[in-house]
Order: structure tokens, then C-alpha cells, then sequence
């Protein structure tokens, strides 16, 4: 009796290995193990994980007209060039530099990872990954695809771009809860002050960062005094409207 019990026992966690480590499963298993793995030892408060309430600063500049993600209706009043001003040449790697982080801030924003903590969204997402893993193999794709690399890659990233899509739509409750709406105009933030983003502002090329309680914006500046250089916190004169930037003065030296 207690062989047979035996038996059935390695037969159970053999199947249950089989199960969960197969094809396009074990990468959203091992995925899930960590996330639950995390939350665990954070429900203990072993570990606190501080992911921050406000989200990740991101740079939500994506070479267009600038959009904060809290009023459609409202002009930012930041027409971000993302740096193609042709006078900039010894900025050419900074405006490179800053369209890639644009398209990342925009990615990230895009499902939500601007503003919901990165716990809850690893939490919601390796929750569908495994779910849609588990049931579309099982379901589907297991009399169609070999359990190879390959295929098993492919149906990995099919599997994790679904998920990211229903993650999206599941936080956006928490999205909108997370940060209030706060309404930017091209004027309302003359007087403030913003840091130099480029290596350096001049009267043909310059950008900075405006810190918002969301994502910062990155604005167009100009001076028409000395260059002000990288990090040098500048308060915001005037908006030229017919240019779309904002004269700016140094404030302060830069920030070493």
C-alpha cells in the first residue's frame, strides 16, 4: 500500500513538473514564482519593496507636441522638436539619446507604468501571462507547435504582448485613481523653474526638464545671454508663442 502511495505520489509531481515547466509555460511559471515569491516576503514585511506611489520619472517627450496623459483637451504649450534643431551639432548624440528615452518613457506610459507601482503591475501581468500560458498550450497550441525553443520562444512573446495589453486595460482604474488631473498651459509655466537637459542652452538650441506631480515635461528654451550648461536649474521668462520655447535665465550655477 505505502508503494503504491509512493507511486502515486512521484507520478503526481512528475506530472505537475510536466505541467507547469513545458513549452511556452515555464518561462510565465518561473515569472509567477518570483512575482508571488516577492509578495510573499513583502506581505511579511521582511522586505519592504518601495516602488514609489507616483510611478517612475519618465520623460513622456516623444519629438511631438508634448501630452502630459492627464487633459487631452489641453495644450501642454511644449512643442518638443525632440532635438532637431540642425545648429545643435554637438548636441546630435543628446537628441539621439533623447528620442530613445522618449520612446521608453511612451512605452511605459502607454501601460500604465508611469504612474502604477511596478509591484501591482509585475503582480497583474505575470497573473494573465501564466493564466493565458497555461490555458492557450494546453487548449491550443500544444496540437499545433513542437515544445521547442523556438516555437516556445514564439509563442512566449504572443503569450506576453496579450498580457500586457490585458494589464493595461486592468490598471486603468488604478491609473486614473493614482495621480489627480493637473492642467498645463504654455503660460502657466512661465515664472517656474525647470533643469537643462541638453549639454547646453544658447539662443538656437536648448531643452529642459519641468517637474509636474506625473511625468516631467521637456520643454524647448532659449537664452540669449551666456550658455547655460547641462543641470543648471533656469526659470522660465516668457513663452514665445510664434517659436513655441520659452526664454529662460540661470537661476543658479549647475548642479554638479
Amino acid at each position: 500500500m505505502s508503494i503504491m502511495l509512493l507511486s502515486d505520489g512521484v507520478s503526481w509531481s512528475q506530472s505537475l513538473v510536466e505541467h507547469l515547466f513545458v513549452g511556452p509555460v515555464w518561462p510565465a511559471s518561473i515569472l509567477a514564482a518570483i512575482v508571488l515569491s516577492l509578495v510573499i516576503i513583502s506581505l511579511l514585511g521582511v522586505f519592504s519593496f518601495d516602488f514609489g506611489i507616483d510611478g517612475p520619472d519618465l520623460d513622456v517627450d516623444t519629438g511631438l507636441d508634448v501630452d502630459t496623459g492627464l487633459d487631452p483637451g489641453v495644450d501642454a504649450g511644449v512643442d518638443a522638436d525632440a532635438g532637431l534643431d540642425t545648429g545643435a551639432d554637438a548636441d546630435g548624440h543628446h537628441a539621439g539619446a533623447d528620442a530613445m528615452g522618449g520612446f521608453a518613457a511612451a512605452t511605459m506610459k502607454a501601460v500604465h507604468l508611469d504612474r502604477v507601482p511596478l509591484m501591482v503591475w509585475l503582480t497583474v501581468f505575470s497573473l494573465f501571462f501564466w493564466v493565458l500560458s497555461y490555458v492557450l498550450w494546453f487548449e491550443f497550441d500544444v496540437r499545433r507547435y513542437p515544445a521547442t525553443f523556438l516555437a516556445s520562444l514564439m509563442l512566449t512573446v504572443r503569450n506576453g504582448v496579450i498580457a500586457v495589453v490585458l494589464t493595461r486595460f486592468m490598471t486603468t482604474p488604478l491609473h486614473r485613481l493614482l495621480v489627480p488631473p493637473t492642467h498645463y498651459h504654455a503660460h502657466s509655466l512661465v515664472g517656474g523653474v525647470a533643469i537643462v537637459e541638453t549639454s547646453s542652452v544658447d539662443d538656437t538650441f536648448g531643452r529642459a526638464r519641468y517637474a509636474t506631480n506625473a511625468a516631467p515635461l521637456l520643454i524647448d528654451i532659449r537664452t540669449t545671454g551666456e550658455p547655460i550648461s547641462k543641470g543648471t536649474p533656469v526659470r522660465l521668462l516668457r513663452y514665445d508663442a510664434d517659436r513655441k520655447v520659452y526664454h529662460v535665465e540661470a537661476t543658479e550655477p549647475a548642479v554638479v
